[in-house]
């Protein structure tokens, strides 16, 4: 009888020392390391899209291009009945042609006069009157060349063309209707200037500039692209930075929607990981650099909840998987060996 109560004395005084170590399951932190992929709201929009106006007054005689049209830079998009401004550019022609005749008379007549002068036949009176008819004539043709010039600037105007390469999305004016100068005729969009523009949430901002490379999910495609400018100024109404990219190789269309994604190159635990003790967050591993085994907890300062967590140490340290959430930091632990059937089962 004595016997059997030893023994139950014992076991009730063993039974807190069984008791003392917490078993968990861990895992390498190779085995869990991830770069996580994040995304943005993106849309393709094109750097230059407008209305193309006419820059000389007149009847719109015709138009050429018509809606869906792909025209390039240069090409004539309408004309403009010109005759007004051909005639003006004639009788402004014939003006410069008059007035160069009067230079070259003034000219020869201010030669003569320096002859003239050294014979003491014309007193010097005479001839400042003759080099300043001479710079008068001189200033005047100049004057009458710009007047010309401009003129002809007219003229060339009568053909409204398109000042880039792009699509033709709206006919403004129509055949017969007179249109003043600055009054738009043509509605364009360029095809080549695109850009795709993302919206950047605060949080987002520190993996998004970390990461080297970045790619525009739309219609089902993959499109490559390269950051050019992070705009130094936040939205308000969405608390995110705008982000302009360049297309790397083939382009979108204007006017897609779709997602920016890219990967950090930092490595991450999971998530679900993810444990808070005394208002810190972070995860646990186990240091079996001696016999007995012991929980240590890591606090994460950036950890957020339902992100994944930042990893800095070495590859092959050993993260508590299951048997976490009752753990706290300096608990004594048991280890188990994962089942890596069962592991990718839950996978």
């Amino acid at each position: 009888m004595r016997f059997f109560r030893a023994i139950a004395f014992s076991s009730i005084m063993l039974s807190p020392l069984i008791q003392a170590s917490t078993l968990v399951t861990v895992e390498d932190a190779k085995d869990l390391l991830m770069n996580p992929t994040r995304s943005a709201p993106a849309i393709v929009i094109s750097l230059n899209q407008g209305n193309i106006p006419a820059q000389t007054s007149g009847v719109l005689t015709k138009v050429l291009a018509n809606v869906g049209d792909i025209v390039n830079k240069g090409e004539t998009l309408a004309l403009v009945d010109c005759i007004n401004n051909i005639y003006k550019q004639k009788a402004e022609a014939a003006k410069f042609s008059q007035l160069k005749t009067q230079l070259l008379f003034n000219k020869r007549d201010l030669k003569r006069g320096q002859k003239l002068v050294k014979q003491n036949n014309i007193g010097e009176a005479e001839l400042d009157r003759m080099s300043s008819a001479v710079d008068i004539s001189r200033s005047e043709l100049s004057v009458q060349q710009a007047i010309l010039d401009m003129a002809f600037l007219r003229v060339s105007r009568c053909s409204i063309k398109a000042p880039y390469t792009g699509v033709v999305t709206k006919r403004i004016a129509s055949v017969g209707e007179m249109i003043e100068y600055g009054k738009p005729v043509i509605e364009m969009l360029e095809t080549n200037s695109l850009e795709v523009s993302a919206k950047i949430a605060n949080s987002d901002e520190a993996s998004f500039k970390e990461a080297r490379s970045y790619i525009v999910d739309m219609s089902g495609k993959q499109y490559k692209v390269t950051l050019r400018a992070l705009l130094p100024v936040i939205e308000s109404n969405a608390r995110s930075r705008e982000a302009r990219f360049i297309f790397s190789s083939s382009k979108a269309f204007s006017g897609s929607t779709g997602r920016l994604r890219w990967e950090s190159p930092i490595a991450y635990l999971p998530a679900h990981l993810l444990q808070k003790r005394d208002g810190k967050n972070g995860y646990f591993i186990v240091d079996d650099s001696k016999s007995n085994k012991i929980a240590k907890f890591i606090e994460v300062l950036s950890a957020e909840e339902g992100r994944p967590l930042l990893f800095n140490a070495t590859l092959h340290t050993k993260i508590v998987t299951d048997g976490r959430h009752s753990l706290q930091d300096g608990d004594e632990v048991d280890l188990t060996t994962l089942n890596m059937k069962d592991h990718e089962d839950d996978l």
